[in-house]
């Protein structure tokens, strides 16, 4: 391994975090420390404070630094502290042992957190204090939950959501924003074109994934994405579905016989065949699939032999099949404008399942045809030229 791969194991990446920002984390933090410091101080000794403001100090970084965090919601750190402490005194009452109470305070205080929702780091630090802290500590029992934990708990989460929503750009908790744009919309409030935007269940899954916790929440999660899809919008400059489809579509109409439109498909080696009126606005769309649902239930004979028999045009003037595209056509049509960007066709062609768009003017004409083939020789061609 060289000595480059140990500094980017060891040594993350540059933060984007302005320096007026850090700054602000860090005035927070001087507040909210500072009051806990002077609440701590009514109810223990002068020689005790470092034991139990130590455990603040942790959850300082965490609600001025990084105040849209999970772990520095206001469930997470307020249960996290309380269980933890209440862990804490308990295995302190029951095991003598210091080593053994201290590895056992922790370990549950941690597990206890991950499965009730409020895991908080400096939690831990709340339940080791009691077995580690001194006699002075042990001996509070489960007063200590109450002073000073729950005293440092409300000051500290009082401070948070003060200056977290007084600072500018800042909001405390997270779900405030999300709240507000709930009333908004119900106000009447102009909505977001969520054409490129990613669902909850999106994320649930994506997490479901990774199996592992992840320290952002899933708002940020996605307006993350979002915001890297505007700056990707914005890269690749305004390719517009027109720039990119074919343009010599093979199209036919309601009536064609079903022969003739597999006879196209063979011809000209595609898979689909929009179905347009006399004004070349589409109505109706055929592919492969429409052919296979056909034929798809089983008779006793091979597949082959029951398409070439679907196929074929019945004789005389009555029948028991579809006859015409307009009878096995797929409708209604998703279609996309040729003035559209590009990127409009990921929700399309990867949320909606379609495979082939026809593509319309501004008068709703038919003029050119999209797969996933086409978005990917444009996607490809700009990394080489951005390369």
């Amino acid at each position: 391994m060289k000595l480059q791969d140990f500094r980017i194991l060891f040594f993350p990446p540059q933060d984007s975090v302005s320096l007026g920002e850090k700054a602000l984390s860090g005035l927070a933090a001087l507040g909210g420390i500072g009051l806990v410091m002077l609440a701590s101080s009514i109810f223990l000794d002068p020689r005790d404070l470092p034991w139990v403001v130590a455990s603040m100090g942790a959850s300082a970084v965490l609600l001025f630094a990084v105040p849209l965090g999970p772990l520095s919601q206001p469930w997470p750190f307020a249960g996290g502290h309380l269980i933890s402490g209440l862990i804490g005194v308990t295995v302190a009452a029951l095991v003598k042992e210091p080593v053994l109470a201290g590895a056992l305070a922790v370990s549950l205080a941690i597990f206890v957190m991950y499965v009730t929702g409020c895991l908080h780091p400096p939690g831990g630090a709340t339940a080791l204090t009691v077995v580690a802290g001194g006699d002075a500590i042990r001996a509070m029992g489960y007063e200590y939950l109450l002073t000073p934990v729950l005293v440092n708990v409300v000051v500290m989460l009082a401070w948070a959501l003060l200056i977290n929503n007084l600072l500018p750009n800042r909001y405390y908790p997270n779900t405030l924003k999300q709240l507000r744009k709930s009333v908004e919309s119900k106000l009447g409030a102009d909505r977001v074109d969520a054409r490129l935007s990613i669902g909850r269940e999106d994320l649930e899954y994506a997490l479901r994934e990774m199996n592992e916790y992840v320290d952002v929440s899933r708002d940020d999660l996605t307006r993350i994405f979002n915001l890297s899809a505007t700056h990707a919008r914005r890269r690749m400059g305004e390719i517009l579905c027109g720039e990119i489809m074919t343009r010599n579509v093979v199209s036919a109409e309601y009536g064609d016989k079903v022969e003739d439109i597999w006879k196209l498909m063979w011809r000209h080696k595609i898979r689909s065949v929009p179905i347009i009126d006399s004004r070349r606005h589409v109505i109706g769309i055929v592919t492969i699939a429409d052919f296979l649902n056909q034929v798809k239930r089983e008779d006793g004979r091979p597949l082959a032999k029951r398409l070439r028999a679907f196929i074929k045009p019945s004789q005389g003037v009555t029948t028991d099949k579809p006859e015409f595209a307009g009878h096995v056509m797929t409708t209604p049509v998703i279609t996309i404008r040729e003035d559209q960007h590009i990127l409009d066709l990921f929700p399309v062609f990867y949320e909606k399942g379609v495979h082939h768009l026809p593509v319309v003017d501004s008068e709703e004409r038919l003029v050119g045809m999209l797969t996933p083939k086409n978005l990917l020789a444009a996607l490809h061609a700009d990394m080489l030229a951005s390369a």
